[in-house]
């Protein structure tokens, strides 16, 4: 289901792609410390290390959006790319949309359907706001796009979504199957960092109106102990933790069972009423899942 066979030499070069990407946002993590030295600030890697880490990501960022690294190829059938499991997604986006981490917007494009009336992106990266603002106006979206400045972590989220009158002053936090917000949340490539991961995907079930939307593409931990999988693929993406993919990565994590915690946040309200997921690029270290799952009414 979604997976071609990949060339030798395809293979290889997927298994090697993540250490092309740790390379390059190590170096902009370690630019950004040795520019807080310079500037005098000796301890500035011990005493503001999120900060700092947060800065290099950003820059990293909105570097490697505009120009991505080729992602697994795939030999058969229209998927070559991850990316290209993306529009056929979001193109089903509507009504009100929680575009979760937005990053600089990339997904922007694929999101002017008139089908949708209002989106508001959660971006915790002060860093790429300037892009995500640039982008929303040369899309043409700037009346329907707002930033949101937190996680989605329910303590950062209400307190914007009560701002901007999504929520009542006094609300207490959605509980699960209750009455929702969004009729459309949107995670791409972002559940791999979120903090809390089933607690918060828990959340993220509640914030969706009954028949509302969770539009996914994610890449999680190698499937290798089935079929599709890869050992190899598996250890490699270890290898890559070790040497700090997650500290440099905005804290994104390999190794995300994503589809299995999105069918758990949903048992206690009955299971989604309709959960589709395909999995692609599996002998890869960055293999993804795909799909658009559907709240009980």
């Amino acid at each position: 289901m979604g997976d071609g066979k990949l060339t030798t030499k395809e293979w290889l070069l997927a298994l090697v792609e993540p250490g092309f990407i740790l390379s390059k946002a190590m170096s902009y993590y370690i630019d950004t410390n040795m520019k807080a030295i310079l500037r005098g600030q000796l301890l500035a890697p011990i005493l503001r290390s999120q900060e700092l880490r947060d800065e290099a990501f950003g820059k990293f960022w909105v570097a490697f959006s505009y120009s991505p690294p080729p992602q697994q190829t795939q030999t058969t059938g229209e998927v070559q790319y991850s990316t290209d499991l993306i529009p056929p997604i979001l193109a089903q986006a509507s009504g009100i949309v929680l575009d979760v981490g937005p990053g600089t917007g990339t997904q922007m494009p694929l999101l002017k359907s008139p089908a949708i009336k209002a989106i508001y992106g959660a971006e915790p990266c002060a860093g790429l706001h300037a892009e995500l603002r640039k982008r929303a106006a040369d899309e043409g979206l700037a009346e329907k796009y707002t930033i949101l400045p937190c996680s989605v972590v329910q303590k950062e989220l209400e307190g914007e979504m009560v701002k901007h009158g999504l929520l009542a002053g006094d609300a207490g936090g959605n509980e699960e199957g209750g009455k929702g917000v969004f009729d459309t949340i949107i995670t791409v490539r972002v559940l791999c960092s979120v903090p809390d991961f089933e607690r918060t995907a828990a959340e993220l079930y509640a914030l969706l109106k009954p028949g509302g939307k969770m539009l996914v593409v994610e890449h999680v931990v190698n499937p290798w102990m089935t079929p599709k999988g890869s050992i190899l693929a598996r250890a490699m993406q270890v290898v890559y933790h070790a040497f700090g993919w997650r500290w440099v990565m905005g804290d994104c994590c390999m190794n995300r069972d994503t589809e299995g915690v999105l069918r758990r946040v949903a048992e206690k309200d009955a299971g989604w009423e309709s959960f589709e997921m395909e999995r692609w690029f599996g002998t890869t270290c960055l293999p993804y899942v795909a799909g658009v799952l559907v709240k009980r009414k």
